[in-house]
């Protein structure tokens, strides 16, 4: 089992937390991002698909499905379910084919999906206490 935590206080030390977590994308490929509204989810998202090679990405709240072009034309989906009501949701928009795709894709606000997440994935939590983050990663 891995179980690893980081304190953040800055955003440069932001990046040691997200080369981790590209290192573990060699092995899974379904990364979830627990954390409360303003807690950086989206931020830590952007910088692990930075250090992936992705050179311009964006919250996805509104359009739920980002898709990136990463290093050796990996495909890395960025999904944000705080805008999914409804179970049918998750069929309609094409999640469940992503979910089960092999690329990797990080979902912001899984808790809305979990009935259609399988046991399997990299599980990133993420707590704000007087200005320090502490990141929580676990498989």
């Amino acid at each position: 089992m891995y179980n690893k935590s980081f304190t953040v206080n800055k955003l440069p030390e932001l990046n040691n937390v997200a080369m981790e977590i590209a290192s573990l994308t060699k092995f899974n490929n379904l990364f979830l991002f627990e954390g409360k509204m303003g807690s950086g989810k989206t931020t830590l998202i952007n910088s692990v698909v930075s250090t992936l090679g992705v050179k311009d990405s964006n919250s996805p709240t509104f359009s739920i499905i980002n898709t990136y072009l990463g290093a050796n034309s990996q495909t890395i989906y960025h999904v944000d379910c705080y805008r999914i009501e409804d179970e049918n949701e998750v069929e309609n928009i094409g999640l469940l084919e992503i979910i089960n795709d092999q690329n990797l894709c990080f979902i912001e606000w899984p808790q809305k999906i979990y009935n259609f997440l399988p046991s399997s994935c990299v599980k990133v939590s993420i707590t704000v206490d007087k200005g320090l983050r502490e990141i929580n990663i676990k498989i």
